[in-house]
């Protein structure tokens, strides 16, 4: 029983075998010396074989072989198929028809034109040869070679083919599958596909033409035709992107590239058509033109407006020739206005940090192009060993020299600094609603005080190195004014002028009282103060941290430098 089943399996029962038919001919005759004695058939010739007609001009019928050649006119009709040529063979034992010069071979879904077409009628599967074409309604196939199944309706190429579609897209690739029946085309091996908006470039990929959708399933480019500095990279493919609507789904931490900006992340989408994007995961908005980049888990652009924001550990870097800015908020939104100036906006539990100054605010905004940071909200701004707060700070850089220029603070400004590392107690405070300071070398060096100007400074006898006598305590002076100007030298703070309804006084340190010492609303907060750019974060996100060491297991913080240029080194090599 066993081996009947085997055997019942690996030899399928095949059709009888039908004899063809001559219906009709114009004329049917016999020539011995010609075509080994079998009748040869010309005018309105049609055979029949197994419910298939057969027509043609002319032909020769083999009776005992089950055979018969055409000429002029050639055609193979039943309900399903039919196919044309210039000249015919047919063997009904094999139901294998062999169209030569013209072929064209028609069904419900699609035709196809060659210069020769093997068709089997048993297993429907047609071998085209020479100047393939294949059309259906939505699409032109050419390539040298292809075989179709029309069962399965899957037409395959591993010769070169080019496709043209009716939109305008025109495709280039070495291999194809294409399945008439789902419109589904799948490429491998190098594929460039133009359409009126985007070219394609794809190692290996699938397309469904009824729903205009292509799978990326290994290195792929997007580009767009009209400017191709703009582009969609996939290294690893693991997209898909939709030409009518313009919508790109990426998955395997690919890169957006527009006008000369780029966006990375593990996730991302992205409409080429409204202009709006979104990424996921680790993600990175750089503009190299620039200088700078934001990064950060979740991030969405909108391109007409020019605009993006990012979430969860955000944070910005604006590089100089000899320093680097680095901004951190929840949440950073980077505009370009119309007239190109360029804006960076912090929002909650802003931060900043540069080797000359550091800040913080509840929002923070900076106009890169004017080289302008403005402080809101419970601001508070440090300068080498000066602390600067009030209700608004702007802070001022040279764009130019790369320096910091100045700064602003309106209501309730208030400067203040410590004497000395050795004391914790004593501070030179300057008070007012309005302040004005002004830095050289990027050090604060003079402020101006307006308003209500207040200043309790410490007054000390200058060292004198030659005799070995170290600076003395004089006194501390207490001033009242309109307007208070102050030179400001590292920690010391010197009253220059007292100006307006003015008030000033020496006493000694010891009779006066310590509240007296302190000008109201008093606060220093040098415990907040950023000692690295890494304190902008409270917990710095994981791709600052490199493997732990065995003397350090909690794991190191690496420069920033260090992880923008991670490739500096490769390229170095490359280079020589």
């Amino acid at each position: 029983m066993i081996g009947f089943c085997v055997y019942g399996q690996n030899n399928p029962q095949k059709p009888p075998v039908k004899k063809i038919k001559h219906i009709h001919s114009d004329v049917m005759k016999t020539t011995p010396l010609k075509f080994e004695g079998n009748p040869f058939a010309y005018g309105n010739v049609v055979f029949d074989h197994d419910g298939t007609k057969l027509y043609s001009d002319s032909a020769v019928w083999y009776q005992d072989l089950n055979f018969f050649r055409a000429w002029s006119r050639v055609r193979i009709i039943n309900d399903t198929v039919s196919m044309a040529s210039d000249s015919l063979e047919y063997d009904g034992n094999t139901r294998i028809a062999k169209g030569f010069d013209n072929v064209h071979l028609k069904d419900q879904k699609s035709e196809l034109f060659a210069d020769y077409v093997e068709y089997n009628r048993l297993t429907d599967v047609a071998v085209a040869t020479g100047n393939v074409v294949m059309i259906d309604p939505s699409q032109r196939i050419e390539t040298p070679h292809m075989i179709y199944d029309r069962k399965t309706g899957i037409a395959r190429t591993d010769a070169g083919a080019i496709i043209r579609g009716n939109d305008g897209t025109v495709t280039h690739t070495q291999t194809l599958v294409y399945n008439a029946n789902s419109k589904v085309i799948e490429f491998d091996r190098q594929v460039s596909i133009e359409t009126p908006e985007y070219k394609i470039d794809s190692k290996k990929m699938t397309m469904n033409q009824t729903t205009g959708e292509t799978v990326f399933l290994d290195y792929s480019r997007v580009s767009d035709r009209k400017d191709p500095t703009n582009y969609i990279l996939m290294p690893e493919g693991g997209g898909v992107f939709n030409k009518r609507t313009g919508e790109a789904f990426l998955n395997k931490r690919s890169t957006v590239y527009r006008q000369g900006k780029e966006l990375h992340g593990n996730q991302m989408y992205f409409n080429d058509k409204t202009g709006y994007g979104w990424a996921k995961g680790d993600v990175l908005m750089d503009d190299p033109d620039e200088q700078r980049f934001i990064r950060g888990e979740y991030a969405e652009a909108y391109r007409d407006l020019d605009s993006a924001y990012v979430t969860q550990n955000a944070y910005a870097v604006k590089a100089f020739k000899t320093d680097s800015l680095y901004f951190h908020a929840d949440t950073l939104m980077a505009v370009q206005r119309k007239d190109s100036t360029r804006i960076i906006k912090g929002y909650f539990n802003a931060r900043f940090f540069k080797s000359n100054a550091q800040g913080k605010a509840d929002s923070i905004v900076y106009n890169e192009t004017k080289g302008i940071l403005k402080f809101f909200r419970d601001p508070i701004m440090w300068s080498s060993e000066q602390q600067i707060t009030g209700d608004t700070i702007y802070a001022y850089n040279n764009v130019i020299k790369e320096v910091m220029d100045s700064v602003r603070v309106w209501n309730n400004a208030f400067a203040i600094s410590k004497v000395d590392s050795l004391t914790e107690k004593d501070f030179n405070q300057v008070k007012g609603k309005f302040m004005l300071g002004l830095y050289l070398d990027n050090k604060l060096d003079w402020i101006e005080v307006h308003e209500n100007a207040q200043s309790v400074t410490f007054v000390d006898e200058e060292a004198d190195p030659a005799k070995n006598k170290p600076k003395e305590r004089i006194g501390i002076n207490l001033s009242d004014c309109g307007i208070i100007e102050a030179d400001i030298n590292g920690n010391d703070v010197d009253v220059l002028s007292c100006r307006i309804q003015a008030t000033s006084k020496l006493y000694p340190e010891s009779k006066l009282p310590d509240k007296s010492k302190y000008l109201k609303d008093f606060q220093w907060r040098g415990d907040e103060m950023m000692k690295r750019w890494q304190d902008i974060f409270d917990n710095p996100p994981e791709h600052l941290l490199i493997k732990p060491n065995p003397e350090n297991p909690q794991g190191e913080i690496i420069l920033l430098d260090d992880l923008t240029n991670e490739n500096s080194d490769e390229s170095k090599e490359n280079e020589e």
